[in-house]
């Protein structure tokens, strides 16, 4: 056992690792000269410790693990490659608004070496906030560091210099300094800069919320999409007030998913909404959105919402969006929406004298004869095909009677790729933190596996089902051998202090995880991009690899399926599923390239 941050024998490495014990985040990492203290610091007191093959991996594992639980994981590699290698999903991060921490190891305090590299400049260049711990300040900005990355969601990088790893700890300073920039928020033109303090300013909420309640009072088809934001903020209850008392339909990010009712809820907005509901979504008059980014995936590259429709879009950050945003509010959703349901409350009662006084015939849904199904023919033409004309499995089919196979209880976790508009479209998810939809952000692909093994450490008590393509499967292969341990490792695993959490125990008739590829052989988005404009293919395509025999040096079970008849009811695949319970396992999957996903129709 380690001494305590408070003895005066303790290192800048333990006082380190005391703090992250303090707060009970897991690390994932990949040591080396510039972290090993630190990481020994963990696994000598049983710290909750998880080994990565590839830096990239440690960053994406706690990114993930974030999504799935709403707690800060801890990623940790050492200097100079170990930083160079975790760049991209580092800014992955950053740009989902994903809060980590990131113990890293620095260059000496007597200046850099040949083999250094200047990491304050490339996370200045990036935009991510950084400290220096030292003997006088360990403990106090490894704290900074958790607490800020929760207030700015975004991740936070601890350096420690290596001269300084293992150094023992001096007479706390008063001050500490914080190095590093200031994330730019992108504003429009003429907004004015938001503080903390005036985010959560009681009578300045007040005023929003008046002033947003005179705008959405009197819609006719109003639409409220709910974010990540809400999830995070608690704010769920005072969005569904705030529907009922609209009438408004809803829908959601792809982070939110499922977290309102499905009598009024039209699904997942953007690239990945069924194209049966998108002209519901172009008929309405306002739409409120609230705790989402209004990304170009949400805004379906711009062309989601009408020309005369009215948006509303309130964040604690608003940025800028492909939509014509009308009305930006920069607030905190736990501070303005309790003020906001009352504010529209006062709004109606208000206007109780104008036309129909009946509280159900406000907005869109007493005159809402149902939602429209999701999809038809005409609409998107060969959606209900089993096979494409290359004979290859279409996707659509393919992930239908996935949904139907996997199950319920699962974490779905989506790397990047073409196959990605597909996914969210198609599996369920029980609930907003059971989906982790990585590479969206940047567009980057291979960060699947890694986040796989975050989202299991996360919920161990559910099946892990990594839907990947060739391409990023085989792009992230490090971290293939570390998914398949966590998965094993699940029933001796516990979910924080909630009794409902529960490891997958031996013997249920379910895999503890599934690792789907689907395999298209090519680099599926730049294929349907590129080569209709005469680009020459051939380094768009991949050879066709056998996935299904990649789990054989670890005794993991695999299925390649090629034909409709395999996924029939009580067909092959349902049987290779229940024959591996409590095992992880892996589906190669051939898939045609034919398709193409709407995000790259629009």
């Amino acid at each position: 056992m380690f001494l305590s941050v408070k003895e005066e024998r303790a290192t800048v490495s333990e006082a380190i690792a005391a703090v992250v014990r303090d707060v009970g985040s897991p690390v994932f990492g990949v040591v080396g000269n510039g972290n090993i203290h630190f990481v020994s610091a963990l696994t000598a007191n049983n710290d909750a410790y998880t080994s990565m093959r590839h830096e990239a991996g440690a960053v994406a594992a706690a990114d993930a693990y974030h999504r799935t639980t709403g707690k800060i994981g801890v990623a940790t590699t050492t200097y100079g490659p170990g930083f160079t290698n975790a760049l991209t999903p580092l800014s992955e991060a950053l740009h989902a608004r994903i809060p980590v921490v990131y113990v890293l190891g620095d260059i000496p305090t007597f200046g850099r070496r040949p083999i250094d590299v200047d990491e304050h400049a490339l996370l200045t260049a990036l935009g991510v906030p950084f400290v220096v711990a030292g003997p006088h300040n360990a403990e106090e900005v490894t704290r900074w560091a958790f607490h800020q990355a929760f207030e700015d969601n975004s991740p936070i990088v601890v350096l420690i210099p290596y001269d300084l790893v293992d150094a023992t700890l001096s007479d706390p300073a008063t001050t500490f300094p914080v190095s590093g920039p200031t994330i730019e928020r992108s504003r429009r033109a003429g907004d004015p800069d938001i503080s903390a303090e005036t985010l959560h300013d009681p009578a300045r909420a007040d005023a929003l919320a008046e002033e947003l309640a005179c705008d959405l009072v009197g819609a006719k088809r109003p639409i409220i999409l709910v974010g990540r934001g809400v999830i995070n903020s608690g704010t769920l209850s005072h969005v569904e007030s705030l529907g009922e008392d609209l009438g408004a339909l809803f829908m959601t990010s792809v982070m939110a998913r499922n977290c309102v009712p499905d009598q009024w809820n039209l699904g997942i907005a953007g690239g990945f909404m069924h194209r049966g509901r998108l002209d519901v979504v172009r008929r309405a008059d306002v739409v409120l959105v609230l705790g989402a980014s209004l990304n170009m995936f949400q805004v379906r590259k711009g062309t989601l919402f009408g020309e005369r429709t009215k948006i509303f879009h309130v964040d604690r950050e608003p940025q800028d969006s492909l939509a014509t945003v009308h009305k930006q509010v920069a607030a905190d959703l736990k501070v303005i929406l309790p003020k906001l349901v009352q504010a529209v409350a006062r709004q109606h009662e208000l206007t109780a004298h104008v036309g129909d006084k009946s509280e159900g015939a406000r907005g869109w849904r007493p005159h809402a004869a149902g939602l429209p199904a999701c999809e038809r023919d005409d609409l998107d033409p060969g959606c209900f095909q089993e096979t494409a004309s290359d004979g290859r499995l279409d996707p659509r089919f393919v992930l239908r009677r996935l949904d139907e196979l996997l199950p319920d209880n699962r974490t779905v976790v989506t790397d990047g790729g073409h196959f990605i508009g597909w996914v969210p479209k198609y599996i369920d998810c029980p609930d907003a933190r059971s989906t982790v939809l990585v590479g969206t952000a940047v567009m980057t692909i291979g960060l699947g596996l890694s986040s796989a093994v975050g989202a299991t450490i996360g919920r161990p008590d559910r099946c892990t089902a990594l839907f990947t393509g060739d391409g990023g499967a085989l792009m992230g292969l490090a971290d293939l051998e570390v998914f398949f341990r966590v998965a094993r490792q699940k029933q001796h695993m516990t979910c924080g202090e909630d009794p409902q959490f529960r490891g997958i125990g031996p013997g249920e008739q379910e895999p503890s995880a599934v690792m789907i590829v689907l395999n298209d052989a090519a680099y599926g988005a730049e294929v349907h991009q590129y080569v209709p404009r005469g680009l020459d293919p051939s380094a768009m395509l991949l050879e066709d690899q056998n996935f299904a025999a990649m789990g054989e040096p670890w005794g993991v079970a695999g299925l390649t399926v090629t034909t409709p008849e395999q996924f029939r009811p009580g067909g092959e695949v349902e049987q290779f599923l229940k024959a591996q319970a409590g095992d992880p396992c892996i589906l190669d999957v051939k898939i045609s390239r034919i398709p193409v996903a709407d995000f790259l129709k629009e």
